[in-house]
């Protein structure tokens, strides 16, 4: 087992807590980080990290179901901005307690 490190991120940019998960692979450890993000009230993307090495980063469901409908969009997602980069005002993420 491999020790993963997950950043839920909130649209601010800001990813106030972490979680530590223990994953056989990339793709296991990706996907257990999904169902996180799909629990976490606040997040809009998760980074996934082994060691010092970024091996996931996505979007919420929300925020991938809008990005499905313009390819414009790619441009505004927190899934895709550096980690330290807010959202755009034009993301189409769901509206989220700020803090």
């Amino acid at each position: 087992m491999v020790t993963y490190t997950v950043f839920p991120f909130k649209s601010s940019g800001v990813a106030p807590s972490f979680h530590r998960i223990e994953q056989a692979d990339d793709a296991l450890a990706a996907a257990e980080s999904l169902k996180m993000l799909a629990e976490h009230r606040s997040a809009v993307r998760v980074t996934v990290w082994r060691e010092e090495v970024l091996v996931f980063s996505g979007p919420s469901a929300a925020c991938a179901a809008w990005l499905a409908t313009s390819p414009r969009h790619l441009a505004h997602c927190p899934a895709v901005s550096p980690a330290d980069q807010p959202c755009d005002a034009d993301c189409g993420r769901l509206p989220t307690p700020r803090s």
